[in-house]
């Protein structure tokens, strides 16, 4: 059986994570300044919403995927060290995490690759629906390195737990919605008016503790998943 709490938590951290809110607020902040319908609140919000909503799918998309990969892994010979390679490796990317709340300068991070934020920007110049679904699928895949460790953690759990698939399809749809919740909060406060300059400095000073706060949740799960 799942926690729901736990996973609740875990998919709520997940959409606070720097990486998926940065993107939300430089994507709809683009929009405003730079297609001159800042105003129009019924296409923002339509915009917004294709936005989220590949995001939505795109990573369940890739939690079902992982899931596939776990559940088999997990069922051979390889099951005892499975779980070492995956909790381990969220421990340290737990640790990554923490390391740039208070030692950014130092190398290695989880972050978005530099060449999937220029190819990004390219596409923002572009406000057609069907770019803005590609740029919310690509925001998804480009920033795997930051936003799927607490995942893959969670779907490592999803796949031992022996729950018939209807019952792990349910568990991830609930995880998603969650996992999506941040962005359409920070849609609705952006399109009612609050000024991009404003997001990004609340962005600025919040990255730290959410990156913190991130980091020991991920040495937890990645406890969990080795010890428990």
């Amino acid at each position: 059986m799942i926690n729901l709490y736990l996973l609740t938590g875990a998919a709520l951290m997940n959409g606070l994570n720097p990486c998926g809110i940065g993107m939300m607020i430089t994507f709809l902040g683009y929009l405003m300044v730079f297609s001159g319908r800042e105003k129009d609140k019924g296409w923002l919000y339509k915009t917004g919403v294709v936005y989220i909503l590949s995001v939505f799918l795109t990573y369940l998309a890739l939690g079902l995927f992982f899931y596939g990969i776990a559940y088999y892994l997990q069922r051979w010979w390889l099951a005892s060290l499975f779980k070492y390679l995956v909790g381990g490796g969220i421990f340290v990317a737990g640790l990554v995490q923490i390391k740039d709340v208070f030692w950014q300068d130092l190398p290695f991070h989880l972050q978005m690759p530099t060449f999937g934020f220029e190819k990004i920007n390219k596409l923002m110049a572009k406000t057609s629906l069907g770019v803005t679904a590609l740029v919310g699928i690509l925001t998804t895949v480009f920033s795997s390195p930051c936003m799927l460790p607490i995942y893959l953690g969670t779907t490592s759990v999803m796949a031992r737990s022996g729950l018939p698939m209807f019952n792990i399809l349910a568990y991830f749809l609930y995880y998603n919605l969650i996992f999506i919740t941040p962005l359409m909060v920070i849609l609705l406060i952006m399109t009612e008016g609050k000024r991009v300059v404003e997001m990004k400095e609340w962005q600025h000073k919040n990255t730290g503790w959410l990156r913190f706060v991130l980091g020991v949740v991920l040495l937890f799960v990645g406890y969990l998943i080795m010890f428990r």
